[in-house]
């Protein structure tokens, strides 16, 4: 397998209004239980990457996984983590380096993350203290790199597959990109190759414990990974007509088989505004969830969470930042 991107906790120590998963503090996270049924289960990838919420809230919970990967894996994966940042100190660096990992990516850059003066600056030369080598964010030949290495970005213009996806935060504050004609399921990250085994475009999401085709996620997910491996999950989703459209990257003709044409579906993406509010529907209005529950960042607001979005005080940004607000 290409990608596996597992979001291990959605506990962070930022609240942002543009979060795709609803990320907090005191967010669920999993135990270490968990966390090692799901290493059981995951099958040898080319790159296994690790991701929250900020992982570094539940750090020894990241090094035992991390560790737990090396002693499967050995130098045959190549182990990457996102974080914003905040937490990421000398010592801190040292231990992941030691446990194995091998990228770093600083998901922070943008209007939405609160402002950190000086920390670009501050990690790019702890990073490179430590011999690692700063690359671009989504450079195809980086990911197939040996050494170690760290890149910037964030919810920008010209980054994020063209606009803020209409999930958690995003989706309840309002602040998504309405763009009907964008096709984040045909792109890297979206649900495009997900069941192609040995494909170089497929990539797996898991959150928490729960398997999606896509990072934004579906409703509904495939399985669940603490409690059976994943290709298990993939063999059972593939000749389902619905999954197999999303690995197309033709979320139009995810319905095909329930009777709702292409035309319909491209009418309602139009209307509604994107491709995952219209996959979305689907799920909910067409097809019985069956495997597990529910993904959290398509379900409705939790109580007191819009007032307290509401009262977030707004950035007050300057410099690179502020470019991107």
């Amino acid at each position: 397998m290409e990608s596996i991107y597992w979001v291990f906790t959605h506990r962070c120590n930022q609240y942002c209004s543009h979060c795709y998963n609803h990320s907090r503090p005191g967010a669920p996270t999993i135990t270490f239980a968990e966390a090692d049924a799901v290493l059981a289960n995951l099958p040898e990838p080319h790159r296994l990457i690790l991701s929250g919420g900020e992982p570094l809230v539940e750090r020894e919970l990241l090094l035992h996984i991390l560790r737990g990967a090396q002693a499967k894996y050995g130098d045959k994966t190549r182990l990457a983590i996102q974080t914003n940042g905040d937490l990421l100190e000398a010592a801190t660096l040292d231990e992941l380096l030691e446990a194995g990992v091998q990228h770093i990516s600083i998901a922070s850059q943008d209007g939405y993350h609160a402002r950190r003066d000086g920390q670009r600056q501050r990690l790019g030369e702890l990073l490179v203290s430590r011999g690692l080598r700063e690359v671009d964010v989504g450079d195809p030949a980086a990911a197939k790199l040996r050494d170690r290495t760290f890149s910037f970005w964030g919810a920008t213009p010209g980054l994020w597959l063209g606009g803020l996806w209409p999930r958690g935060r995003a989706l309840r504050n309002g602040i998504w990109k309405r763009d009907p004609d964008h096709n984040f399921c045909a792109l890297w990250s979206g649900a495009l190759g997900f069941l192609d085994s040995g494909s170089p475009r497929q990539e797996v999401a898991v959150q928490l414990t729960q398997v999606y085709p896509c990072c934004p996620g579906t409703v509904e997910p495939l399985g669940d990974v603490s409690k059976e491996p994943l290709l298990q999950i993939l063999d059972r989703s593939r000749g389902d007509p619905m999954w197999e459209a999303l690995n197309k990257g033709e979320p139009w003709a995810m319905g095909d088989d329930a009777g709702i044409d292409a035309a319909f579906a491209r009418k309602r993406i139009q209307e509604l505004g994107s491709v995952c509010l219209w996959c979305d529907e689907y799920f909910t209005k067409y097809r019985p969830q069956r495997n597990g529950r529910g993904n959290d960042a398509t379900q409705p607001w939790a109580a007191g969470e819009r007032t307290r979005t509401a009262q977030v005080a707004p950035l007050v940004l300057t410099g690179e930042l502020a470019d991107d607000a």
